[in-house]
Order: structure tokens, then sequence, then C-alpha cells
């Protein structure tokens, strides 16, 4: 990522009149307080902004990255008022009435002050007394009110809690018995507490006021009640007014900037509070990343000046900055521009809620467009996914309309949508009728939820709905992958009742495609088959990272889909009633069966898998049908399995975009060297070319009743294919054996007798020579987490190279598989380059790998002299052999001499006698992992 702001004197150069440009107007005047004056507007002559970027003389939206769909600000000018009401008049104070000490607003606050003082002469101050001045005390003069029906307010001194509420909206101006302004409160607001807690112990809370609370206001003092410019987020529409922006002056690098709203000719940073109308624009990913990673931008205003207070050592204290954010972690919602001040801050510019787009407005119709767009995004999705993808939509998405909609927008919405989908229309196809009935009644259902005029009854139906939606329900690049979309196989258990395998659900977009029920156009052709590379983002709705990562996951969708031909898609865990959470699990990431075979315990998670694709051939009568798939090949290309290992330790940077597709492609590449991996079964221990060849062999427990890590497991099988194309131009046999009862229940096409090859524990990696059916443990205990087999692999793979010679295979090939750096040095990412072999002293310490190898682990040895030779002392030497007929069958292994388990990074030191030293002479991860080990982990 680009360098972010350097230091709090962005803004200096403005106060000190340097270098702007103002196309519009004859003249431009920045004040010492970096507010412009705008004199003698003329023709518009176009700027650049930004070095060509951008041009004044030009309108644009300003949208958000985190939200699908994409926000835009949203600034609403006062509404028309009612003919009754545009007749008010009110007593208002002589503007900025002074008596030296206070103002009409004192006088109103304080009995007995019209009385004592009104009549005192303050000439030296002001021409006027109070009385004559004052509301008060009976001055004043007649005009119309300050604000309007439609305004929102705040409030100052009103009350301690509804002062803090935003959402504060006047619905009525009454004049009797005495002038007031009624206001409601439009969202939630005030001091928060526990309402209830759930099954899952998740707790919902209330705030003091609820939408509909009203409170009347007997003043119009700006000192009590005073306009709030609302900055809202709502859905990007072309032709919207309130969505106009444009750029006025800019600094000679084009990076300080005025932007003002169009319609109002408001600074965007006056009502957010900001101490100067510029804004500084600073862009957050190079050009090249990813497709359209030079569009998006921090921006970062002056919240406050230092009003010429001085800190501990007597010196000035600068001005404060603060980032403009579209929300917050983790928010469900975002409705509205807010800010966070940069020295409370930290790590805000790595969060896309604090990233910003801008895009060049058109002078179409905005509503006309958005129906037509919506109707065609509906008849979009419906053909591709299917009338069950609309049923899981949100209420207010299905309408296309923002969440806190009014009754009359809905309403106005829903006319228009039934328009386009009312059954009548298509009365002669009857297909597409019984399509467009269903949209129709989904449409009017979304309609009824939310038309609503009780307020708390309409959020109660909102925040259900919400609880249940998905995250990419607009996304033109991720697919949200439904349980039809989910093919079960069922484990076979019939014939052995204490195996505890689960079923197992297998990625099945393609047969359950709408392809041509919509589209008459449609053509079908011939096709072989073939697979699909997919990356599947699991995810909760109730989680607050997988909601704040959508948008930069949005981004890579696009760029794989366009460049690599990789498809994105994503799933609810716990989200669909086919699946609800467990009560101990409210993610339902270990309840709900399609998230709980991937074994991971938080969400989101990433994984590259693999969808088999069927082909299609005419046949005799010059239709199209499938070709049968051989099942044995689905079910072997769904077990790939590819984790993105970065994301369950590290933070939101992991989810950057170019992040996202070096994982992705990582992914592919591991998949594209599967196949030099072999499947070993029984007899291919037998075989010569296992035999006549130095080999390794990862084996897995094939039962799945044992209790082996799965990371470790997908960091071997993640690995392993790295390894072989390395050595692909090499005698270097590769392959993995899943070990099973050793018995008759076993399949020996599928599983091997473990126990007959020595190995005591899973999973377990072996080394055996040429010629050789003995065999070595790679290490001489359990791996103890992903990263002791990216040690252990690497190392083993510079040892072979030494030994074997030669050169490996297309090393630059590995670059994008490198692994990301660990979780919180900046998200820069990227892998360590491969180290290189062991010194030449070390020759001696290794036996030649075309001969017969020690009866030891090959790593359990020592490296450097002054590395302590003491071996460490082996847990339960004596345990005895597994015992079968205890719980779950698991698989059978070796009995001989028990070994103990690594068990993380402060023990595998101790362990293996060697790690350490290596990791004091160079770093881990490289290229003989790839992306392997979970790509990033």
């Amino acid at each position: 990522m680009m360098n972010i702001f350097s230091t709090t004197t962005i803004l200096l150069s403005i106060l000190q009149f340097r270098s702007f440009t103002y196309a519009n107007a004859d003249s431009a005047t920045v004040s010492t307080d970096g507010e412009v004056t705008i004199d003698n507007v003329g023709g518009c002559e176009p700027q650049p902004i930004l070095g060509g970027k951008f041009s004044t003389c030009q309108k644009y939206q300003i949208g958000t990255l985190n939200s699908s769909p994409r926000r835009c600000i949203h600034i609403e000018s006062s509404p028309t008022q009612p003919a009754e009401e545009e007749s008010f008049t009110i007593c208002q104070n002589f503007p900025n009435w002074f008596d030296g000490t206070n103002g009409c607003h004192a006088y109103a606050t304080n009995p007995g002050y019209c009385s004592q003082y009104g009549h005192l002469d303050y000439s030296q101050h002001s021409q006027f007394n109070a009385n004559q001045a004052c509301c008060a005390c009976g001055g004043g003069t007649r005009g119309k009110p300050r604000l309007q029906v439609g305004d929102y307010v705040t409030l100052k001194g009103y009350h301690p809690h509804l002062d803090q509420c935003k959402s504060l909206k006047i619905v009525k101006l009454e004049t009797e018995p005495s002038f007031r302004y009624l206001l409601e409160v439009m969202k939630p607001c005030g001091p928060r507490s526990i309402q209830s807690v759930n099954e899952h112990g998740l707790r919902t809370f209330v705030e003091q006021f609820q939408p509909g609370f009203q409170i009347a206001v007997e003043s119009d003092d700006p000192l009590v009640i005073d306009k709030y410019w609302r900055v809202e987020l709502k859905k990007c529409r072309s032709g919207l007014k309130e969505q106009e922006f444009e750029f006025l002056v800019a600094s000679e690098d084009g990076e300080t900037v005025a932007i003002q709203h169009k319609a109002l000719g408001l600074p965007l940073t006056v009502p957010l509070g900001g101490k100067s109308s510029f804004v500084n624009l600073k862009q957050v990913w190079e050009e090249g990343l990813f497709l359209g990673s030079d569009e998006f931008y921090f921006l970062k205003m002056m919240s406050s000046t230092n009003n010429g207070r001085l800190n501990e050592n007597g010196e000035p204290y600068g001005p404060s900055y603060s980032f403009l954010v579209s929300g917050y972690f983790g928010e469900k919602e975002y409705s509205e521009v807010k800010t966070r001040q940069v020295e409370m801050s930290r790590g805000v510019e790595e969060q896309e809620f604090a990233m910003w787009t801008f895009k060049i407005m058109d002078d179409t119709d905005g509503d006309s467009e958005a129906v037509d767009e919506h109707v065609k995004w509906l008849q979009t999705k419906t053909q591709m996914i299917g009338i069950d993808y609309l049923e899981e939509l949100a209420p207010w998405d299905l309408l296309d309309v923002d969440r806190e909609a009014s009754k009359s927008e809905v309403k106005s919405r829903f006319r228009e949508l039934s328009r386009s989908f009312h059954p009548d229309k298509l009365v002669h196809h009857h297909e597409k009728k019984e399509l467009f009935e269903r949209i129709f009644v989904l449409l009017q259902s979304a309609y009824q939820g939310l038309k609503s005029a009780d307020e708390k009854e309409k959020e109660a139906f909102r925040v259900q709905a919400e609880s249940d939606s998905q995250l990419f329900t607009h996304s033109q690049n991720i697919v949200e992958l439904l349980p039809i979309y989910w093919t079960k196989i069922e484990s076979d258990n019939s014939t052995d009742t204490t195996t505890t395998r689960a079923d197992r659900y297998i990625l099945n977009v393609a047969s359950h495609l709408n392809s041509t029920l919509m589209n008459d156009t449609a053509v079908e052709e011939e096709r072989e088959p073939s697979i699909q590379i997919w990356v599947v983002f699991m995810y909760s709705a109730r989680c607050g990272m997988s909601r704040t990562i959508r948008g930069m996951v949005d981004l890579a969708a696009a760029h794989l889909k366009q460049f690599d031909g990789i498809k994105v898609g994503a799933y609810g865990c716990g989200l669909y009633q086919e699946f609800p959470p467990a009560k101990n699990d409210p993610t339902g990431v270990k309840s709900d069966p399609i998230c709980k075979q991937f074994e991971r315990r938080e969400t989101p998670n990433v994984h590259v898998i693999v969808e088999t694709l069927p082909g299609k051939v005419k046949d005799e009568n010059g239709d199209f049908v499938e070709v049968p798939l051989d099942q044995e090949v689905v079910e072997a290309n769904a077990q790939f399995k590819h984790f993105y290992a970065s994301v369950a330790e590290g933070n939101t940077t992991q989810f950057y975009p170019h992040n996202f597709i070096k994982f992705a492609r990582s992914g592919k590449r591991v998949w594209d060297y599967s196949h030099l991996v072999r499947r070993m079964a029984a007899a291919d221990f037998n075989d010569p070319s296992f035999i006549g060849n130095s080999s390794i062999v990862a084996f897995f427990d094939g039962t799945g009743n044992g209790d082996t890590d799965s990371d470790v497991n997908d960091a071997i099988r993640s690995a392993l294919p790295g390894v072989a194309h390395r050595f692909s131009k090499d005698e270097l046999y590769i392959g993995t054996a899943n070990c099973g009862y050793g018995d008759d229940f076993d399949d020996n096409t599928k599983h091997v007798d473990c126990s007959t090859l020595d190995v005591s524990w899973l999973p377990d990696i072996k080394v055996y020579g040429q010629n050789d059916t003995k065999s070595v443990s790679l290490l001489r205990g359990q791996f103890g987490d992903r990263r002791d087999v990216q040690i252990a692999l690497e190392s083993l793979g510079n040892v072979l190279r030494m030994m074997l010679g030669g050169e490996d295979v297309l090393e630059d090939d590995f670059e994008d598989l490198n692994e990301q750096n660990d979780a919180g040095e900046g998200g820069e990412g990227g892998g360590c380059d491969m180290p290189p072999p062991p010194p030449p002293q070390y020759d001696d310490y290794f036996q030649e790998i075309g001969g017969r190898m020690e009866e030891t682990p090959l790593l359990d040895m020592d490296l450097d002299e002054d590395t302590d030779d003491t071996q460490p002392e082996l847990e339960n030497e004596n345990k005895p052999a597994l015992d079968q007929d205890k719980g779950p069958r698991k698989p059978k292994l070796a009995s001989g001499e028990s070994r103990p388990e690594l068990g993380g990074r402060e023990t595998m030191k101790d362990r293996v006698a060697g790690f350490d030293t290596r990791k004091s002479r160079r770093s881990g991860g490289g290229k003989v992992l790839g992306g392997g080990g979970g790509g990033g982990g």
C-alpha cells in the first residue's frame, strides 16, 4: 500500500494562499482559516485535479467501498413546505445582539433578567436594549422560522441524552398556544440497555429513544435548536442532485481540494464539523495491483485548530485531522458519513470503510434508470441462479429501496416494479407467467413488511430480515452458494456402525442454473467435461469481520473473473433454514454441515475448491444431453481443498484484493500441479515405479475417526504439489495414502493398512530410498502446526536437491505462491525467498538418498556444531497399541514405539534438533511450499 498521510501540516499550504486554481469563476480567494470565496462566476474552464484524474466543471458521485450495492454520499435539501406553513411568522431575536456580557439566550433562560436589566442602556455595545432586541423581553421582530418541516436538527442543553441524538426530524410547526417545533425520533438513539439474551447468548440492546418518540421545542434560538445536515449514504443513482459534488480549488499537486455539494453550494466538510473547506485525497493502492486499484482514496479533513492552546512544553498544538468514514468495524448497515480522528484511529487506513471512490455523473433521470436496472438485475439473477435466490434477499434489496426508506418511497417503488412483473403481462407464456407470479408474490411480501406506519413494528421486521440476509446479494461478481448448489454425498456407514464419518457436500452449481428459462436467445454448444476453480468465502451474517471486508472480496472477484477464469462464491454458515445454527454455535460454522466439513472454527474462512462440470453432446434427435460423469472422478476432484491460512490469524489487510487474488492463483496452481502427486492404494507400494525411485509419501487418516489436525492435513496436501513440481524432472516419486482399519471393512483401492508400513501417528510424511522398502519419518513426532510442515518440507527439499543435483523446474513460477507475512505486519503480504541448500560442511550428516537410509527420522539430527546433542526424552515410550475396541474405530497404525506430539512453535525447537538453528540462519516460507500450507499461512 502507498504511504498514507505523513504529517499534520497537510493543509498549511492552503492557509498561505499558494498555487490555487478555480476554473468556474473570474476570481477566488482563500481566507486564513481556509474558506473559499467565489466572485464573478463566469464560464467554466476545466482544470485538472490530482494529475488529471479528476477535473473541475464536472459532477461526481462519492461512493463507498464497503457496501453492496454501492452507496453514495447523499445530502438532502430542505423539502418544499405546505402552503399554510409558508405563512408562519414568529418572533425572532435581533441577530447577534449582545449587551457586553450576555445575549438574548441568557435573557430567555434566566427568569428576572428582562425585568432587572432589559431597559438598561448598552449603547457602547448596541443601540438597542434587551426589551427591544429580545423576544423573551417583549422585543424582537417577526419573521419566518429558521427551520422547516423535514429538517433534521440537533438540540443543545435541552436534555443530556437527546442532545446526543442525530435523528431528530421536524414533523410539524405549531403556533398555538405558542410557536414550537414538533420533533420526532427517526432512528433509535440515546443510551443503550440490554433488552434480551437469546439462546446463543447473543444480547439484544435497545436505545432509550425509539422511532416515533416526539418532543416539542418552544424555541427558534440557534443556541437551543439548529439544523443538522445529514450526510447520508444511500444507493447510488444517476441524476440525483442530492448526490452531485464538484471539485473547486486544488493545491498544485492536486491532493488538497475543496469539494462542495453542487445543488446546495455547501462544502462537504461543513456538515461534518470541519474547520476548513478543504479535503486531502490520498490514493489507497498503486495502479496495476488489480482491476481498478487506482480508483480508491482516503479523505481527510481538518477537524480542529490549535485555538491558541499550548502543550506542556509551551509550544502551540497543531491542528487535528479526521478521516471521513462510511461506518465502523462490523456495522450491519452503512447509512451515514462519520469521522474518525486520525490520532485516535490506529489502523483505520487499513479498513475499507475509510476508502472512497469518485464516479462521473451523467444527466439521466435517476428514477427511471434505477427501475430499469433493477428489473434487469432481478431477471438476470433469476435466469442464472433461480427463484430460490430471490427468496433469500432482504426485503429492501428486493424492492431496491434503502433500509430506512419511508412508507411513500416503498409504495412508489413497489408500484413501479409491479408493472414489470405483473403476471397478466405474460398470459401467453405459461412458464414465464408462473415465474413472474412468484417474483410478484415476493415483491408484495417485501412491500407488506416495509410499509407499516408503526416504526417499532417495521424495525422489528427489518432486524429479523437483516439477521437472515446474505452479504453479497447485489454483487455482480460473487455467487451466493445456496444449499441447493451443494450435492450431498452420503457416507457408507451401513456395514460399520462404529464409523462416525460425516456426509459430505460437493459443489454442484452447473446443474442448477436456469440457462434458458428467461432467455429465449440462449445458445447451447457441445463441450467436454471440465472443471471450474472456485474460491469459496465461508461467512457468518452475524460476524463483524465478514461484513467489514466484503467490498474488498468483491473487487478481487471482479479481477479473478475477468483475468483468471476463477469464480468466487460465498456461503452463509447457519443462514438457511435447512441448516440452522446450534444453540452453542451462533455463527453456524461448526453446526452447518456445509461449513463444518471445512473444519474451521472461525468465520470468515476461505478455500479454493474444484467443481466438476458435465459435458454436453447432441443425441440422435439433435437435442443436447449431458455427458455422464465418472462419480469417482467427481468425488476425487471434490476432495481438493486449499485453505487461506493467513486469514485465520491475520487482519483485514489479508483481504486486500491483491492479496486475495494472489491466494486464489496459488490455489489454482496447486490444483494444476496436484496431478503430479499420486493417490496410492495398497498395490502401489509394490509397484516398480515406487520401489525403483526415491519416494516421499504422506499418510493421512482415511476413516474420518482420527484426531488429526485439519490445519496440518491441509498444509501437507497443499504443499506436496509444489514439491512435486519442483522435482518433476527428477526421478522422485511423491504420493499420498489414506490409512484404513486394516480389515475387511476397507476398500483396498482407497485405503492402506498403515500398521504394515510402520506408520505410528497421523499425519506422517515418510521418505523411502531407492530400492528400499524401509522408510524414515520426516519428523520424529506429530506436526505441531502448519509452520512445522513448511519448515520440514522446505528442509527436505533442499537436502534432496543437494543430493540429486540438477535444477528446480521453473522456479519463478512459485513467486505468486509465497506465503503472506504474519498478521500485524501492515498487510503488505509477499513471500520469502527460498532458502539456500545446507552449507557444504554439513554434507557428512546426510546419507546418500539413492541407497540405504538411516533408521532415524531425517530431521532428527544436529546441523550446527554448537547445538546441544542431548536428545530430548520421549514421552510415553512404552505406550500400548491403540485400542480399537473402544469408541469410534480409528485407523490401524503400527503398534511399535509411540512418538510424542510436537505441540507448537515453543516445543518444536526442543523436539526436533536443528530447527532452531535453521531459523537463526534463514527465514521460513518460500517456493517449496508455494501457496501450500494453505497459501499464506
